[in-house]
Order: structure tokens, then sequence, then C-alpha cells
């Protein structure tokens, strides 16, 4: 035990939750009030620089993935997990429940408030929605990912924990570094786990009329929080394989269903040419220059809080697909974690979307039924056939989403306080299962949605330096691998 309490990044995360704590009893109201103006204020100011860096990532994965530098294969060994368990390991971990949760109210959102003047809204609210959830958000993932991977398997890093400054002689710069990732992990999952756990228990409350009250959302999370530990302790080969299987099995057979409900020659059109015009115009979207400038307003609620959100996410979900990625080629990897998700990703939107649309035009007046991320889902299954059953489906896939992001965070926290080991003992599992677990409740108990909430503006402001860190590792990359070889070797390379 005394080895545990001596570990600088077990300790950083019980010490972060003590700080919460003092904040939520003695100084709740100006820790939520301070950290949600500051996130406005970055936000505000860095807009444009999270725009310049989400074209970026695209652009370097892009090249990357034509250049012949991508045949290296990723280790010696064959792939670890087939195409498919691969596949469904980094959906659920990269994007959980929110493919849920956004499905309907998002499309439906920007139908009613269009982003900017279009010939159709259903165009261009499909276009808006595939550009936040598509392939930057990906690429975001993908790159650091393979920055770790890259050095672990390839350059023969020791363990994860020197992959990210490989052979750097500070070791205090290493230490530090991979004590804010755990950081940043921590707080994001706590995050996940008490806004998904309220918008699970929501979402009942809503369907079912019922009255589920603080208690049970205490239950729900400490449940979502044990059987997360249980399934990491099992490591990634069981439970948080199978569970990963599972989301992505159940969730086709919800999209299928949803598929056969619509009139399926407007949905291709409508998708197709969304499709079209998200490829045409990707960069001035990105850039908000042109006829896709958006308002200050809009950019900074919609675009750049994303782009800062899928960064705050980007360390774990990085590290966890490069852990699970051994033995696949850098151009199978960047195909398969950028482009495989994105086209998924696109077809859910385009029939959730469509069909949401499809409701609105139907019923000719809007009644806000999609406007709440937590019951929109609800309200849209309710007019289709079979809703008892799909409500109970999604609820499952909901909770199954959680479970998958919170084992993922545990797995990857442990290898890091575990030295970097690629499977980490179960002791490490256990405390940081407790550690967010009790953090969650914490919280909840001291101010129920307040505090969440303001953990999660933390959320985003981290997300800040470490942009910046991901940022010069990208540069380092390019120039270890690519630039200073070409100035050392000329055209011998």
């Amino acid at each position: 035990m005394k080895y545990y309490l001596k570990n600088p990044v077990i300790m950083s995360g019980v010490v972060l939750g003590i700080l919460f704590l003092f904040a939520g009893i003695f100084l709740q109201n100006q820790f939520v009030t301070g950290l949600k103006q500051t996130n406005a204020g970055l936000l505000s100011i860095f807009k444009y620089y999270y725009l310049y860096l989400g074209l970026l990532v695209v652009l370097v994965s892009v090249i990357l993935s034509l250049l012949p530098f991508a045949r290296q294969r990723l280790g010696d060994e064959k792939p670890e997990y087939s195409f498919f368990s691969w596949i469904a390991l980094l959906y659920s971990t990269g994007m959980g429940s929110g493919l849920l949760l956004r499905a309907v109210q998002e499309p439906a959102y920007y139908l009613q408030n269009p982003p900017i003047a279009a010939e159709s809204n259903q165009i261009l609210s499909l276009q808006y929605t595939f550009f936040h959830w598509g392939l930057t958000p990906w690429a975001f993932y993908s790159l650091f990912g393979l920055l770790v991977a890259y050095n672990l398997y390839i350059k023969k890093a020791d363990s994860f924990y020197t992959a990210i400054f490989l052979n750097s002689e500070n070791k205090q710069k290493v230490q530090i570094t991979n004590i804010f990732i755990c950081l940043i992990t921590v707080i994001g999952v706590v995050a996940s786990l008490g806004l998904g756990a309220g918008q699970f228990v929501g979402g009942l409350n809503a369907y079912f009329n019922l009255n589920l009250g603080f208690s049970y959302l205490l239950a729900v999370v400490f449940l979502i929080g044990a059987v997360s530990t249980v399934s990491a302790l099992t490591g990634i080969q069981k439970v948080i394989k199978f569970l990963a299987d599972f989301d992505m099995v159940v969730s086709i057979l919800l999209l299928v269903f949803i598929l056969v409900q619509l009139d399926l020659p407007n949905f291709f059109v409508n998708t197709t040419r969304a499709l079209k015009d998200y490829t045409l115009y990707f960069v001035p979207m990105s850039l908000s220059v042109g006829s896709f400038r958006l308002s200050d307003a809009f950019l900074q609620d919609w675009t750049v809080f994303y782009w800062a959100f899928w960064l705050a996410w980007v360390p774990f979900t990085g590290i966890f697909i490069a852990r699970v990625s051994r033995g696949r080629s850098i151009r199978e990897f960047l195909i398969g974690t950028i482009l495989i998700p994105t086209i998924a990703t696109i077809i859910w939107f385009a029939a959730f979307g469509n069909k949401a649309f499809e409701n609105i035009t139907t019923e000719g007046k809007y009644n806000g039924q999609y406007d709440s991320v937590f019951t929109s889902l609800f309200n849209f299954l309710q007019t289709l056939p079979l809703s008892h059953f799909t409500v109970i489906v999604t609820v499952i896939l909901i909770l199954v989403a959680l479970i998958n992001s919170v084992d993922s965070a545990i797995f990857v926290l442990s290898m890091f306080s575990d030295n970097g080991e690629s499977n980490p003992q179960k002791i490490h599992k256990i405390i940081w299962g407790a550690v967010i677990t009790t953090i969650s409740l914490s919280l909840i108990l001291l101010g129920k949605e307040s505090l969440l909430e303001a953990i999660s503006n933390l959320l985003i402001i981290m997300a800040l330096p470490f942009s910046f860190l991901y940022l010069y590792l990208i540069c380092k990359f390019i120039w270890d691998n690519f630039l200073g070889l070409k100035l050392k070797f000329g055209n011998k390379i």
C-alpha cells in the first residue's frame, strides 16, 4: 500500500478529487461561475486557433496515409483483435453515448436554426452534423494514437509511459505530461459518468412517466462505476471487448430498424447531397470562411466547443486506440480509425436525421419535442412501431456505451500508474475505479448537476494546454521522421 500512496499518478487523481470536494463544499458558486466564464472567454479568444488545428490534423492524417511511410506495420505481431472487434472497441470508446443522445436532437436543431443561409435546410442540417461528428474528431483521436503507437511499436519505446516523449532525457517533463494526461482523463470520465447517468435517468422518466429521483441517479452512477471496474479487471480481451461487440451489433440492428422506416429515395437524395457538400466544402467549413462564415455565437457554441471537447478526450482515447491497434499497418490504422468510423457516423446521423425531418414535416408544426438531448431520442422512437422495445434497447445501449467509456478510461489510467504496462495490475484498476466512482458520487451529492457542468467546463479548459502539447508532438513527429531526415541525408531517402 505504501507504494501506491507514493505513486505520483495515483496521488494526482486522489488530490484532484480532494480539491473538487473542497471547492464543492466551500466555494461552489465561485467554482461553477468562474469555470463557466473562463471557458467562454478561452473559446472566444482561441476559436480560430481550434479551427486551424482541426484542419491541420485532418490534412496531416490524409497525407501520412498516402505516403510510402504508411506501409509500415505497428509491431511484428499479428493484430490482437479481429477487424470487427477493433472497430467496435475504438467506436465505443471514441463516441460513447453521444451518438445516441445527439442522433435526433442535433439535426433537428440545425433544421430549426440553420447556421447559414441555404437552399435546403435539411441538406445543410445533415452537412453540419456530418462535419461536427465526422473526419475532424476521428482525426484528432487517430493522429495522437498513431504518434503513440509509432513510438511504441516501431521506435520501440519502453512502455506507454515513455511513448509520448520518446527517448527524452528530461524525466520530469515525461512525468508531468503523463500526470496531466491522467488528470484530464479523470475529469473527462467523471463528467461523462455523472452527466451520462443523468441523461439515462432523465430519459427513463420522460418516456415511461416515472419520477426516479436523486437516489436513483446515485444508484445508476454507482452501478456504472462498479460494473466498469469489474469490466476493466477482466482485461480488454474479455468484458471490454464483449461489451464493444454487443454495442456495435445492437446499434447496427437499431440503425437497420430506422432505415426500413424511411422514405428511402428521399433518404438517398438528401444523404448524397449532404455528403457531397460536406466533402466539397470541407475546407471553408473548417475555417468558417466565405459563404460558410458562421456567426460568432454559433461558431463558439457548436464548432469550437466540439473541437475543444474532442481534444479533451484525445489523450485517453488515442492511447486506448494505440493499445488495441498493434499489428495493423499505418495505412490500415488511419483508414480504420478515421474513414470507416466517419462513414458509419454519417449513415447513423443521416438515418435518424432524415426520419426526424419526415416526422417534423408530417406533423406540420414543430413543438420542440426534439429540443432536449435528454429526451429527443425517446420522443422520436415513440413515433415508430415497437417503441417500447426500441426504447428499452436504446436505454441498454446508453448504459453499455457509458460502461465502455469508463472501463476504457480505467484501463488507460491503470497503464500509466503501473509504469506504462500494457496489461496493468488489477490493484491499479480497482484504485482508479474507486477514485472515479467516489468523485462522481461526491460531486452529485454536493451540487447535483451544477458541479458536474463545472467539471465539463474544466475539461474544455484543460483541452487548451493539451492542444499546445499535441501541436508540438505533431511538429516533432514530422521533423523527426521526414523533414529532419531530408535535411540530413538530402535526396538519399
